[in-house]
């Protein structure tokens, strides 16, 4: 998902940002595997932080099945974290410094003494955060300026990552929270009042980002998969519950990921 959206700024940047210049396809390669190994990186530690709470909840990752001990993720996190640092330092100054600042804030995320996965005002600060700079790196990769159609888009889809996604993840995931993430919208508000929040949200960005796209050029497929998006989002997060089979309180989530897969790939591709 991080690679679909340094991919897709990389295609609107090279729209609409970047006049007559050449793309370096070295310099692009060496972006575009910095920030894989940077996201590795960032999933690795948050999969080592979250081990106990993932087995509460019967979250299928690695660590929290038993399948992979934390002992041997931590020297590939590392080790990622190394090569990420190393290839953005090929690809120029600017990538590095984007890069450092992604794993700056992905280990302030899950390592002590930060944690800010534990409450929700340092979670979702971190995944806005985490998507702005992913399509930061996006443009500088291709050698672009940022426009009027990329700003809107980034700050849109970031805010669904921050505002629906970092939210949603938790509907299934109430029991662990509450013992090992306390500070949590999920652990903190009644279950009902913070559903009908992010139904209310999810339908405020679509909304905006329709308006957007009256005034700046290139943003309807942003729309045509927001607006669906938004609606699905809506009726899934009201008519679920912690309690259902977690499969089915799920789906909140699923509809979130499904939404920003989609209005990123759309946006790539019109941009090609």
């Amino acid at each position: 998902m991080f690679l679909l959206r340094f991919l897709a700024a990389s295609a609107i940047a090279a729209e609409y940002g970047m006049g007559h210049r050449e793309i370096s396809v070295r310099n692009y390669g060496y972006a575009l595997l910095s920030w894989f190994f940077a996201t590795v990186c960032i999933y690795l530690a948050n999969g080592i932080a979250d081990g106990a709470n993932d087995r509460i909840n019967g979250v299928g990752r690695p660590i929290g099945r038993g399948d992979l001990m934390p002992a041997q993720a931590l020297p590939v996190a590392v080790g990622a974290a190394v090569g990420a640092v190393l290839l953005g330092a090929l690809a120029g100054p600017i990538p590095t410094l984007l890069v450092c600042a992604f794993l700056a804030i992905g280990y302030a995320y899950s390592a002590p003494p930060f944690q800010l996965r534990r409450g929700w005002l340092g979670s979702t600060t971190v995944v806005v955060a985490g998507g702005l700079l992913t399509y930061a790196a996006g443009v500088v990769a291709v050698g672009a300026r940022p426009t009027p159609t990329l700003v809107a888009f980034a700050i849109a889809m970031s805010l669904w990552m921050g505002c629906i996604g970092a939210v949603t993840k938790d509907f299934s995931d109430v029991d662990g929270d509450r013992v090992a993430r306390p500070r949590t919208l999920i652990a903190l508000v009644a279950e009902w009042p913070l559903r009908r929040f992010v139904a209310a949200v999810a339908t405020l960005i679509a909304v905006g980002i329709v308006f957007a796209a009256q005034q700046i050029p290139g943003l309807v497929p942003t729309c045509a998969c927001l607006l669906p998006g938004a609606v699905a989002v809506g009726y899934l997060t009201l008519t679920t519950r912690h309690h259902h089979p977690r499969r089915r309180s799920r789906r909140p989530y699923h509809a979130f990921m499904a939404t920003q897969l989609a209005a990123n790939a759309a946006m790539g591709l019109s941009g090609l």
